[in-house]
């Protein structure tokens, strides 16, 4: 709590925590609604309380994460486009920190206590502990309750194991995020600031170094995060297992981002049907969530497109791809490799949508490789070997047999890998980057 409300303080702007302060009130709002679905007995009343909670909660992060977005729509609309810029630079909006992550997460407790899903009373102490459980709250993974209460209510003894894991998967993290990610970020950060002045292989190495960077800045993040629950004794869940190595478009969502691809299912996906009313319902279903999850991401038209390229897939899979034996059977070999090919060529034009400072840089990234255009070029060590070894590294890591063998020679292997890891941070610490998902 003190972390979170030290951003006026450090940055001497205002004497009152302000973002520590909404954060604080909408806790207090949303569990005086958690008492109103558990003291009474009516499910039409307990509906009420859930249904002004996800009012309260949605509108709370509309305004400070979509207020110029929505003002740029209504001023596209009515051809007025001077009450955009009226907007921001008359009304000065600053996304708090972890917004995105903490409504999903008071969302989804609101929702489980109205379905009866936490069924014992829970305390304010306990739900703002819930809620401001430091190790994953700016950036995730996505807890559950049932992920988190039980750990609380029976504290675990942590064990010599558990501390050897928790230190594995913080060190894992560190090396993904401040060596890899950031390395990276430093090489791709120009390329995508004047995409029209490099060549192709640079603008294709950019994107491909994107991709990795996301990956392991995020991942790298939920590591630390997974880490740190174990040394305090809670199992977080895994955010990732091997994203790019899926094989499908539909398994590429079980396996990146997994507890928002969880939280999309459990409460966007299956409460509009699911796959119970069919074909046509299923497709719009799908696609309508995936188009969520783009504008949960943030408020530009980049995202938006990302969803809704992201739910074609979806749906082209189910209604054309499916009709081929060859990609709807499971696959070893050659077949596996082919289909991985496909699936990670998707996930580069993802990372053109994702990264592009604007739309309009999208197509001059595929104009300009796919017509293999000269300009400058950029040192490609680092944007060629660095997703090489985190690619393998990507296979190994989600080894059980890794972290045994690692545990069975831990001093072994702690030892001369944190002394590596301190050479290559201190070299490497001038490109230092933010996390990618704190925007979120």
């Amino acid at each position: 709590m003190l972390f979170y409300a030290s951003w006026d303080f450090l940055n001497f702007e205002n004497p009152i925590p302000r973002f520590f302060t909404h954060f604080l009130i909408v806790i207090c709002i949303n569990y005086l609604f958690i008492l109103g679905i558990e003291k009474n007995e009516k499910k039409e009343i307990k509906k009420i309380f859930m249904v002004l909670s996800l009012l309260f909660n949605l509108s709370n992060l509309a305004f400070f994460k979509y207020f110029y977005f929505l003002f740029e729509i209504v001023s596209s609309i009515t051809g007025n486009p001077e009450w955009h810029t009226n907007a921001r630079a008359n009304i000065q909006i600053i996304l708090p920190i972890a917004i995105s992550f903490y409504s999903f997460q008071i969302i989804a407790f609101v929702v489980d206590k109205y379905r009866g899903e936490i069924p014992e009373h829970t305390t304010f102490v306990e739900f703002s502990l819930f809620i401001f459980f430091f190790p994953q709250q700016l950036a995730g993974p996505i807890l559950k309750a049932n992920e988190f209460f039980p750990r609380l209510h029976t504290p675990k003894e942590v064990t010599k194991e558990d501390v050897e894991i928790g230190l594995y998967y913080i060190l894992l993290g560190v090396i993904k995020k401040g060596i890899f990610a950031d390395s990276l970020a430093y090489a791709i950060t120009p390329i995508f600031a004047n995409p029209s002045q490099y060549n192709a292989i640079s603008l294709f190495l950019a994107i491909v170094g994107f991709l990795f960077q996301l990956w392991g800045d995020f991942a790298g993040y939920c590591d630390i995060a997974i880490g740190c629950g174990k040394l305090l004794g809670f199992d977080l869940p895994n955010n990732f297992n091997r994203p790019f190595y899926s094989v499908r478009f539909s398994e590429m969502w079980l396996r990146w981002h997994i507890t928002l691809s969880r939280f999309l299912r459990d409460y966007i996906y299956f409460p509009m049907g699911g796959s119970k009313y069919g074909e046509f319902r299923t497709t719009f279903n799908s696609a309508f969530t995936m188009v969520i999850a783009g504008i949960w991401h943030g408020a530009n038209w980049n995202y938006i497109l990302w969803g809704v390229v992201i739910a074609t897939s979806l749906i082209f899979e189910r209604q054309i791809l499916d009709r081929f034996e060859w990609w709807k059977q499971k696959s070893e070999g050659r077949d596996k490799f082919l289909k991985n090919c496909v699936i990670l060529l998707f996930w580069l034009v993802l990372s053109i949508i994702f990264r592009a400072n604007q739309l309009s840089d999208i197509p001059i990234f595929l104009e300009r490789m796919f017509s293999f255009s000269g300009g400058q070029k950029v040192n490609y060590d680092e944007l060629v070997f660095i997703p090489i070894i985190m690619m393998a590294m990507q296979y190994y890591e989600y080894t059980p047999a890794m972290l045994t063998w690692i545990q069975k020679r831990f001093w072994m292997v702690a030892i001369p890998t944190s002394v590596v890891l301190l050479f290559l941070l201190s070299e490497l610490g001038n490109k230092q980057v933010q996390f990618i998902y704190f925007q979120f």
